[in-house]
């Protein structure tokens, strides 16, 4: 009798915990994993501007565009496409997020971070491009011209040609005419600039129609007015 007690205390005992086990909620551990992982979304901002340049010459790569006279600098690591030209109009999404700024500690700071971006309309170098059909050519005297920075000045030079109001190259690019330019250093109130006289070749000789000089620092163009002798910014 004893023995028989014992047993039914020993079969209610297990019954209860076995109660308790299943009534305690399980969570399965990739549920887990979703909850920790869960951050809030980023907000995407969007915007017509005017493609300026690419900058690939620092930690991170930059995409200059410009809107209402004011010039963005969007962060362009995520993207490799390189064929829009200055002047395009293009739309642009954008969201915020963190850079380290190099020598500085890795410094944490916001900035803007391209998403993606979209031509919705020709500049008029892509245009003077399609018209005109020719490499624009061009010499230079100094040997220590970098590769890199020529091709950055050809761009300035295609640029400038294609907006010119100079009647002489409006002319040559309506006619397709051969278009040229030089390209030397000049220092003009302490200040540096690649002078480049843009012209064509005349019975062996080179006839300039302009010139125009970039300042170095900040690749600004200007015409050079020789009547007054003076640089005014081209724009």
């Amino acid at each position: 009798m004893y023995k028989l007690i014992i047993f039914f205390l020993t079969v209610f005992a297990l019954q209860s915990c076995k109660e308790k086990t299943q009534k305690s909620p399980k969570v399965k551990p990739q549920e887990k994993v979703e909850i920790q992982n869960k951050q809030p979304k980023k907000e995407i901002f969007k915007g017509t501007f005017e493609f300026i340049s690419y900058d690939d010459n620092y930690d991170y790569m930059l995409l200059n565009a410009r809107k209402d006279k004011e010039i963005y600098g969007f962060v362009n690591d995520r993207n490799n496409d390189r064929t829009l030209l200055r002047g395009d109009i293009c739309e642009i999404q954008w969201e915020k997020d963190t850079i380290y700024i190099a020598g500085d500690g890795d410094t944490p700071e916001i900035a803007d971070w391209l998403v993606s971006i979209k031509k919705i309309k020709d500049g008029n170098v892509s245009k003077f491009r399609k018209e005109y059909k020719k490499q624009i050519k061009y010499h230079w005297h100094e040997d220590n011209y970098a590769q890199n920075y020529l091709d950055e000045i050809y761009l300035l030079a295609e640029y400038y040609i294609a907006n010119s109001k100079n009647k002489l190259i409006s002319n040559a690019v309506q006619n397709k005419e051969n278009i040229e330019y030089s390209v030397e250093k000049r220092t003009e109130n302490n200040r540096d600039y690649d002078a480049l006289g843009i012209g064509f070749m005349s019975e062996y000789r080179f006839a300039v129609m302009q010139w125009v000089y970039i300042e170095r620092e900040n690749k600004k163009i200007f015409e050079l007015d020789v009547t007054n002798d003076e640089l005014v910014e081209f724009k």
